[in-house]
């Protein structure tokens, strides 16, 4: 999968950065999503695959909020690996 720099979620068109991971970031935080600065940052230090699996997490985050689905994070997780799985287990990326 490609990692785009700009990827339209909904009515949005937010840019997708890829960037060094800060310490503000956290030691496990290989992406964030910025709602209100329409941004998603992925670690550029990352293995190809987590990039990836962190793009679908960061899109569904994006929903989430948008949506105000109120998913707990364990659920968004659960849904972006399952996504993940299935866009790579049927060779759609």
């Amino acid at each position: 999968m490609k990692i785009p720099k700009q990827l339209k979620i909904l009515c949005y068109d937010y840019k997708v950065l890829l960037r060094d991971r800060s310490n503000e970031d956290g030691i496990s935080n290989t992406g964030t999503h910025y709602e209100y600065a329409l941004k998603i940052w992925i670690d550029k230090e990352a293995p190809r695959q987590q990039q990836e699996q962190t793009l679908i997490h960061e899109i569904v985050e994006a929903l989430n909020s948008i949506n105000n689905l109120k998913f707990e994070h364990q659920q968004i997780e659960i849904l972006a690996v399952g996504f993940y799985q299935v866009l790579r287990d049927n060779k759609l990326i």
